[in-house]
């Protein structure tokens, strides 16, 4: 379960930016497949990636001191041991934020992008109207990432709303499998997460996989 807290320090704050980063960190040069299914839907998925820039603002943060990749940067340079810091003056909060929504969205980042927990979070295509954000897919539960569809193809992380996701979708679908691949593969072959060992395989070779998900795959063997 995921905890959103509106109430930090400042040091609590930057504790949970590190964290956040951590984990961004390990996601960054490769590509993502997730896809949902629920007992009487057809399959439903999206690709996507992650980059630094996108970090910062995430979080709520546009800084007035720091670049997004910069920001980041720092962040990871702190995660390995390097004596540097954020300061509360490197984290301005953008526009129609505040340092409460600053403190929920980082509060809970961390656990979103631990994609190999994705089995325990749900998929959907945001059809449900926000005035300030435009994405068109989001995963989580009791707090969502919201993707918008890249030109490079596959999507790329826009917003963290700590936000049930069925506040943007009108139909999700449990994550069933996660896949994994460099952003130079072809196709993903590497399992990050199944909601039962083994059931990518047996799906996988199922008649009513649809052969346009299927192209998409070459497991690892």
């Amino acid at each position: 379960m995921i905890i959103v807290k509106d109430k930090l320090t400042d040091e609590q704050l930057f504790n949970e930016i590190y964290k956040a980063a951590a984990e961004y960190e390990k996601l960054l040069g490769k590509k993502y497949l997730i896809i949902g299914k629920n007992r009487k839907s057809d399959y439903y998925w999206f690709e996507c990636f992650f980059e630094k820039k996108q970090f910062m603002h995430l979080l709520g943060i546009d800084s007035r001191t720091l670049s997004a990749n910069e920001f980041f940067n720092r962040c990871a340079a702190h995660n390995q041991g390097e004596r540097v810091k954020l300061k509360i003056t490197d984290c301005t909060p953008s526009r129609n934020h505040s340092r409460n929504t600053i403190n929920k969205k980082c509060s809970c980042c961390a656990a979103l992008l631990r994609i190999q927990d994705a089995k325990y979070m749900n998929i959907g295509k945001k059809d449900k109207i926000n005035q300030y954000v435009d994405f068109s897919y989001a995963y989580g539960k009791e707090a969502i990432l919201g993707f918008k569809e890249s030109t490079q193809g596959g999507c790329f992380p826009i917003t963290l709303m700590p936000q049930n996701i069925d506040t943007v979708t009108t139909k999700k679908y449990k994550i069933i499998f996660t896949l994994q691949k460099e952003k130079a593969d072809e196709k993903y072959g590497c399992i990050i997460s199944e909601i039962k060992k083994g059931i990518v395989s047996d799906i996988y070779n199922d008649q009513c996989f649809p052969d346009a998900l299927k192209e998409l795959i070459e497991l690892e063997r």
